[in-house]
């Protein structure tokens, strides 16, 4: 198999895409995570063997791959939202992919995942792993576990989405209400499938996944999940290492 690869800035951010021939015609766009970055000729993805290997696996399927470093740790902001606007548009316009995509979503990119199911319409499916999807109840955990362990940080998640999206943190509760009630942005008529460990204490499952896929399943909006036992915010990829499983979820998304 020949891949065809380029690092490419896109209205000042980098951008990389690995095309394959032969191409199956679909194109996956991956948004990461809190240390997410893509420059000139790397990203996190090359550089970290087991999300190297999802790459591989997905390259050798046939899909067309597309990451930007969509302004780093970006909290779902709008400017990371346009980056995947700007991509998106690149991906299809050079490559000849299908305009609807899907996303491939790790921990903070799934804030980024939620807004764009709600802003976009070439968001043919999302696959999360571990992902971060509610801001509210995840700020006061992590609140808790710094008081309770007497750490001396001062509401750094509420710090972090007010530097992100450029407003003055005394608005951020209500910024935070507005923005990301998970009522609404966990509605979008878009087939998610979430890959999340019980053994995560930094992104816990029954604080993020599973609400979310609670409020799917009562307004019957297409949801799966799959829980690994055990298994942590992991840095050895076991919530992405189902490469099957995630070809097999996007595959079932193109009929």
């Amino acid at each position: 198999m020949a891949v065809a690869e380029r690092f490419v800035n896109l209205d000042g951010q980098w951008a990389y895409i690995g095309q394959p021939e032969p191409s199956n015609g679909y194109g996956v766009i991956f948004l990461g995570g809190s240390t997410a970055f893509v420059s000139n000729n790397s990203s996190d993805w090359h550089e970290d063997v087991n999300k190297r290997a999802l790459f591989n696996a997905l390259l050798a399927e046939g899909y067309t791959l597309g990451y930007s470093n969509a302004h780093g740790a970006n909290f779902g902001n709008d400017k990371a939202l346009q980056d995947i606007k700007h991509l998106h548009e690149y991906m299809v316009k050079e490559t000849g992919i299908h305009e609807s995509v899907h996303l491939f979503a790790i921990s903070m990119g799934g804030l980024l995942a939620l807004r764009l199911m709600k802003n976009v319409d070439f968001v043919r499916s999302v696959a999360f792993s571990q992902p971060l999807l509610n801001v509210k109840d995840q700020r006061k955990y992590e609140n808790d576990y710094i008081k309770k362990n007497h750490l001396g940080m001062d509401d750094p998640m509420g710090h972090a989405i007010a530097s992100a999206h450029e407003r003055d943190y005394r608005t951020v509760d209500t910024y935070i209400d507005e923005t990301f009630a998970l009522e609404n942005l966990a509605l979008a008529p878009v087939p998610c499938k979430i890959w999340h460990g019980t053994g995560d204490e930094n992104v816990p499952a029954e604080i993020n996944a599973l609400p979310f896929a609670a409020l799917r399943m009562k307004h019957k909006l297409p949801i799966a999940l799959e829980i690994a036992q055990g298994v942590g915010h992991d840095p050895n990829g076991a919530c992405y290492s189902d490469h099957h499983g995630i070809i097999a979820f996007f595959r079932q998304n193109e009929q």
